[in-house]
């Protein structure tokens, strides 16, 4: 079966260490061990990206092939300036791709898909459509056993997957038709973490939309601001509607956003450097993780279901775990 990495390869030996090892430096968040694996050792599960809810279940795979091998010829050109269709078409894909596909973006959008379900049942309860439980169950109604925890909604992560799948060159559209803050981090300041998830939210132009932070390189990143006004376009990879500007971010600036990267990082964060203080940081932020909020909100009909990602508290495993 094939070992299908869910953070790509050819950006992951981006943050390649430049000493004797040449491999990247990682941390796991959760007993804080620090390691030095190759590209090909992290960020993979078998047969993660065949999905059985689609009619071609490797979709996924013939999309990254214009993705991964263009990666590093779109970085380049990223740091140069010199943005073209292909070069955003790139970029913009290898952010849908991990913002979308990956454990940590399946694990998120499943609250949305459970709330939708508990409020469904809800309503054909009310509608006479679903019975009370039997007797062994005390003839309760499927909103008392929901609330009570009898019933548990589980949602399936290949399911949200698949949609995420499935919604990919929407989700190039809008991020390729919005505004780009090329993050340009000089080696006398720092450097940018990546991670399993390397997806940090916000800060936002607008309240309804999540800007996205995505490193590409020890040195660059990207905040993506979507617009609000491209949804429901017909795709066009032409992308009119982009524009970007640079920023460069000082010392503080970068540590303010690699606080974000770790702490929206699932298992483990890497850094192209060895140093003493990698641990303390990664302690100082790990216990939070990227996650969705979600809101039930009630309605004439039924409830309005509102979900937001966000960077959220999460308690950790022991450190002796």
């Amino acid at each position: 079966m094939p070992l299908d990495h869910y953070v790509s390869q050819v950006h992951l030996r981006n943050f390649y260490n430049d000493d004797e090892r040449g491999r990247l430096v990682a941390v796991k968040k959760d007993n804080l061990k620090k390691f030095y694996p190759w590209s090909e050792d992290v960020c993979r599960l078998e047969e993660g990206s065949t999905n059985p809810y689609l009619t071609e279940p490797r979709a996924i795979e013939e999309f990254l092939k214009g993705i991964e091998p263009n990666y590093n010829e779109a970085l380049a050109r990223v740091r140069g300036r010199e943005f073209d269709t292909k070069t955003v078409y790139v970029i913009a894909g290898f952010a849908a791709y991990v913002a979308s596909c990956s454990p940590a973006a399946m694990r998120q959008h499943e609250p949305q898909l459970t709330a939708s379900v508990e409020a469904a049942a809800k309503i054909l309860e009310a509608q006479g459509l679903i019975p009370p439980a039997p007797e062994a169950l005390g003839g309760k109604g499927i909103s008392e056993l929901i609330e009570d925890g009898s019933i548990k909604i589980a949602i399936d992560g290949k399911y949200p997957q698949a949609i995420g799948i499935s919604q990919i060159k929407g989700r190039v559209h809008i991020f390729g038709n919005a505004l780009w803050d090329v993050l340009t981090a000089h080696p006398a300041d720092g450097a940018f973490f990546t991670s399993d998830f390397p997806v940090a939210f916000g800060p936002s132009y607008h309240p309804n939309v999540i800007s996205k932070t995505v490193p590409l390189a020890p040195d660059i990143a990207i905040c993506i601001h979507p617009q609000i006004t491209e949804r429901g376009k017909d795709l066009d990879f032409t992308f009119p509607n982009f524009r970007a500007k640079f920023r460069r971010l000082n010392r503080d600036q970068i540590v303010e956003l690699n606080r974000r990267l770790v702490r929206s990082a699932e298992h483990m964060v890497f850094y192209h450097r060895d140093a003493d203080w990698l641990v303390k940081f990664v302690r100082r932020n790990r216990d939070y993780r990227a996650d969705a909020v979600v809101t039930n909100i009630p309605t004439p009909s039924g409830e309005m279901i509102v979900s937001r990602q966000a960077i959220v508290p999460y308690a950790r495993p022991s450190l002796d775990a």
